[in-house]
């Protein structure tokens, strides 16, 4: 008898506490969200552009070192195979230190997918060397190369700007 005497007198306090508690914890978690919105907003206004300018900078690199693009700029008159080689080399790797640092900007899987890409055209550039006579004209060097990376369907610098491109669409919509 007593327990029911005292389940009828708990029963009512613990509702009203329980609609207490959700009247007073319900506006505090809808601010909380409001605050949480407002500064990741905040925060996207601000590193959007940043996150931005790594991915230009990044297509930009890949634009620039890839074949086609590497060899109408640094190639010249009275170079040697050799020569050329030793230059495309040096430019891509100061080039890719030039923008090591927008790794911090992009996923793991897109950074790597860029230095896939400047690994592949390294390797191109040094298998293309062992193909021809190191003292001959450079531009045999520079036609190997560029039929070399034209007979693959898709090559590393296109799969890593595709990757990127696609990631900044994700950013922007």
């Amino acid at each position: 008898m007593i327990i029911i005497e005292i389940a009828k007198f708990l029963l009512p306090c613990a509702t009203i506490v329980l609609i207490a508690y959700w009247l007073i914890n319900r506006p505090i978690k809808l601010e909380k969200l409001r605050l949480d919105s407002a500064t990741e907003s905040a925060n996207f206004k601000v590193i959007a552009p940043i996150k931005l300018a790594a991915y230009e900078r990044l297509v930009l690199f890949l634009e620039r070192t890839s074949p086609d693009e590497i060899l109408n700029r640094e190639i010249e008159n009275n170079m040697s195979n050799f020569e050329l080689q030793v230059k495309l080399l040096r430019v891509i790797r100061e080039e890719f230190e030039h923008n090591v640092a927008q790794q911090i900007y992009v996923t793991p899987k897109e950074w790597q997918a860029v230095v896939d890409a400047k690994n592949d055209i390294l390797q191109l550039i040094n298998i293309c060397a062992t193909q021809v006579n190191s003292n001959d004209k450079a531009i045999t060097l520079a036609q190997t190369i560029i039929r070399t990376y034209n007979e693959s369907a898709q090559t590393p610098t296109q799969t890593a700007i595709a990757l990127l491109k696609n990631e900044i669409s994700r950013l922007i919509n």
